[in-house]
């Protein structure tokens, strides 16, 4: 994707009021790939192959490629409304990047154009679904937000990700404290001040909680029996997640 102009966008069904982009009708969907080296879905027509960046889809089911991204998730072949309850809000499937399904509601619309806004405004070439948060959306009854949610969705850049993402489990220590938690955690060398800033989410609620309390500078993170960094737990998301965050060499391998 590129990141210096708005998304292309490709809507597969009737139109979505609001949405510019190009309009395929789904008979003529031939094949749909993405592609992560460079974060755009190949739409395959009669035509011939177009890349695009997002891929709406009102009320249609598509077949559809997609490699593993995460580790949690195997991504389905086929997506489509039968996906949407088990969907964040309906729209993002986990494992699926750049796709968003919708109903043609106002507030699905609304939503998608506040992804489509963030996307723009942080340069993000990818958006996908958060895994623990989509399982606590649907715990919680699908209750939509008031409003739509930056830290609900994940959102990132080929730049980030080419410095290093770590999905997976990390122990945690502080003083005699021990706790393994679930953990996303990227990066990026800052040249503001030549150092390596990384950061992420502690998933367990509780590990999470209990990691806030923790003396300021105590807390250590550790992946794959390697040494442990140190970390500083800020603050919990409106999801229950926790926010983590560290400066140097992260815990995870570049």
């Amino acid at each position: 994707m590129r990141t210096a102009e708005a998304p292309r966008i490709v809507v597969i069904g009737a139109r979505v009021p609001g949405v510019d982009g190009a309009l395929v009708a789904p008979s003529d969907v031939l094949g749909l790939r993405f592609r992560p080296d460079r974060d755009a879905w190949t739409v395959t027509t009669p035509a011939g192959e177009t890349d695009y960046d997002l891929v709406v889809l009102p009320g249609t089911t598509a077949e559809i490629a997609v490699p593993a991204l995460d580790p949690r998730v195997i991504a389905p072949t086929t997506v489509g409304p039968a996906d949407a309850e088990r969907a964040y809000l309906g729209m993002l499937v986990d494992g699926v990047p750049n796709l968003v399904l919708t109903d043609g509601s106002k507030v699905q619309l609304e939503t998608l154009l506040a992804w489509l806004r963030w996307m723009y405004t942080e340069a993000a070439t990818r958006i996908l679904a958060r895994p623990p948060v989509t399982a606590r959306w649907i715990q919680r009854g699908r209750r939509v937000p008031s409003r739509p949610d930056r830290d609900a969705v994940d959102l990132s850049n080929d730049h980030v990700r080419d410095e290093g993402v770590y999905t997976g489990s990390a122990v945690f220590r502080s003083g005699d404290y021990e706790a393994v938690s679930p953990v996303r955690l990227a990066g990026h060398l800052e040249p503001l001040d030549g150092n390596y800033h990384w950061y992420g989410t502690v998933d367990d609620l509780e590990i999470g909680a209990a990691l806030k309390k923790m003396p300021r500078g105590s807390v250590t993170v550790a992946v794959g029996g390697g040494e442990g960094a140190p970390a500083m737990v800020t603050d919990k998301t409106v999801w229950g997640t926790y926010r983590l965050v560290g400066v140097g060499a992260p815990p995870y391998p570049l």
